[in-house]
């Protein structure tokens, strides 16, 4: 028969089922710990040098047998009464958590989606690579791109070495804009039709993919000071470049500037800033994360601001210390986080937050809604990010 005991924490009456010994309250979710003397029903018998009640345990105590009937009906009613008031104080304080709960999350934009993290998906298992200079081995691998065909170029940042894999992963090819240790990858990015552009030592370089030819460079009419590079679903080139001020520049197929926005982040927030890294979606509209602002600045494709969004913090949609920022086929944006991937929609609204199930520090996305991303081990692994967002 199930007996009957007292939470040590908050004094709510518990049933112990006959032989268990280890049970939680489910008022108060403490773990209560009952040892074998006491389990079979016999009183706890103090051995030597103990004194006291052991922190955590249950004292279970002997009634005088002589009780009077009265005596055993009021104290029913006592314990009755005050099992009443625990419950019913568990309730409130459960209602009120959860209550909490839902307000914090609608306040904070996560109104779709759980903004939990999800099951991982894909991952190591669907990786390639790993520590190494042999052909499909990483040194230091930094940037990752994908063109139309699905092929994947990932870049090593010192040593200048670009290698090519097929859409299984399969090494095809490798070429070197550089001289080892005398370059340095700062960002990459692959248009459809397989050019690699390279920023390096702050000017921006034009590659054919397969073959490492070079093709000449893309220039800022007030000359070096790139720092990012994105390439747009129609041709186009989106670049980020900080002397002397943070502009974001687009170049349209043939290399020609069409678009400059002068001062994109510091003259909308008021501050300076000297790190910013670009993303573009099918319709054009340009996202820019600024690392010293700590937000994403969202323009049209003609160059208007629109909105800010994301902060740092811990609550839902913010975020540590974001290394990249995307965006998938369906117009949503992703930033890579030291905690996972936070995803949101093209306005800025909280998506959720994916567990990718690897420590990816770059990505890129590629046809079909897959990631692409790089791990801290020198990994390339795979997501299919259409499996994250079907619930929402």
């Amino acid at each position: 028969m199930a007996r009957q005991i007292q939470c040590p924490s908050c004094g709510a009456s518990v049933r112990l089922k006959p032989g268990e010994l280890n049970t939680v309250c489910p008022y108060c979710d403490s773990s209560i710990v009952t040892p074998d003397d006491r389990a079979a029903g016999g009183p706890r018998i103090a051995g030597a040098g103990e004194t006291g009640t052991p922190t955590g345990t249950v004292t279970v105590t002997t009634l005088d047998t002589s009780m009077s009937a009265a005596g055993r009906s009021c104290r029913s009613a006592v314990l009755a009464m005050a099992l009443f008031m625990v419950i019913g104080i568990g309730g409130l304080v459960f209602f009120l958590t959860k209550t909490s709960e839902v307000v914090e999350t609608v306040v904070n934009g996560a109104t779709r989606g759980s903004g939990a993290p999800s099951e991982p998906r894909g991952g190591e298992e669907d990786g390639f690579g790993g520590d190494g200079t042999g052909p499909g081995l990483f040194k230091d691998a930094c940037c990752i791109g994908v063109d139309s065909q699905g092929r994947i170029y990932v870049g090593e940042r010192e040593t200048g070495r670009i290698q090519v894999f097929d859409s299984a992963g399969s090494f095809l090819t490798q070429w070197s804009f550089g001289e080892p240790d005398d370059c340095w990858l700062g960002s990459m990015a692959v248009s459809r039709d397989g050019r690699v552009y390279i920023v390096t030592g702050s000017e921006l370089f034009v590659y054919d993919g397969m073959t490492g030819d070079s093709l000449g460079m893309l220039d800022h009419p007030d000359g070096w000071g790139f720092d990012d590079v994105t390439a747009c679903p129609d041709g186009s080139i989106v670049a980020s470049w900080y002397k002397n001020r943070d502009d974001i520049i687009r170049f349209d197929r043939d290399g020609k500037v069409d678009l400059v926005i002068a001062e994109a982040i510091s003259s909308r927030s008021g501050d300076s800033e000297l790190s910013t890294q670009v993303a573009v979606d099918g319709l054009g509209n340009i996202f820019a994360y600024g690392e010293f602002n700590g937000s994403v600045f969202r323009f049209d494709p003609e160059g208007r601001y629109q909105n800010r969004f994301g902060s740092e913090g811990e609550r839902p949609g913010q975020y540590s210390w974001p290394s990249c920022i995307a965006t998938d086929n369906l117009g949503n944006v992703w930033l890579c986080d030291t905690d996972g991937l936070i995803a949101y929609d093209g306005s800025g609204l909280y998506l959720r937050t994916v567990d990718p199930g690897a420590s990816i520090h770059e990505m890129v996305i590629g046809d079909g809604n897959v990631l692409y991303g790089l791990t801290r081990e020198n990994r390339v692994v795979t997501l299919d990010l259409d499996r994250y967002l079907e619930d929402l």
